[in-house]
């Protein structure tokens, strides 16, 4: 290994890496965050699975992370939007210095995923933005093109950032 100081979590020197998770999936071509519903004590009807996830006009304001998490979004984020093909905005909890990475995949039912590749769209970005930072995603399809995932598909992404409280 290296001889340098890294971050024993996730042995990278960028200190305070955050990950977020969401699940959106789509009715036509709008996407809807999802919820998962954790077990209580293994009951509840929706347990182990994703429910549409509260919606707030705008974020609360106020201190401290409690108020975000309830009032709207979930785990880390707050909203989706389409903006045009292919093109989505991602309004998060919480505000970050940067994103570091997108990833993710689109479950089906059957057949051929349509979307293979995620990157931002740095025109929609503002790490900044009162209320928590805005993230411009662009779908991409096979051919490197924008597109807009299947009807009744889901997308997983992983946003990997860089939290805002390091110096």
């Amino acid at each position: 290994m290296a001889n340098r100081s890294f971050d024993q979590q996730d042995l990278t020197i960028q200190k305070r890496v955050v990950s977020l998770f969401g699940v959106f999936t789509l009715s036509g071509t709008t996407p809807a965050l999802q919820k998962w519903n954790y077990p209580t004590l293994g009951t509840g009807a929706n347990a182990r699975t994703y429910t549409a996830a509260p919606i707030a006009a705008a974020p609360p304001s106020g201190t401290g992370p409690w108020p975000l998490q309830y009032s709207g979004g979930c785990e880390g984020i707050f909203s989706v939007v389409r903006t045009a093909t292919g093109l989505w905005t991602i309004k998060l909890q919480d505000n970050y210095q940067r994103l570091l990475g997108i990833a993710g995949f689109q479950t089906i039912a059957g057949g051929t995923a349509n979307i293979v590749g995620f990157s931002e769209n740095s025109t929609l970005s503002a790490m900044g933005t009162a209320g928590g930072s805005v993230i411009g995603l662009a779908l991409l399809s096979a051919t490197g093109t924008l597109a807009d995932p299947t009807s009744g598909s889901s997308i997983t992404l992983r946003l990997r950032l860089h939290d805002a409280t390091e110096p």
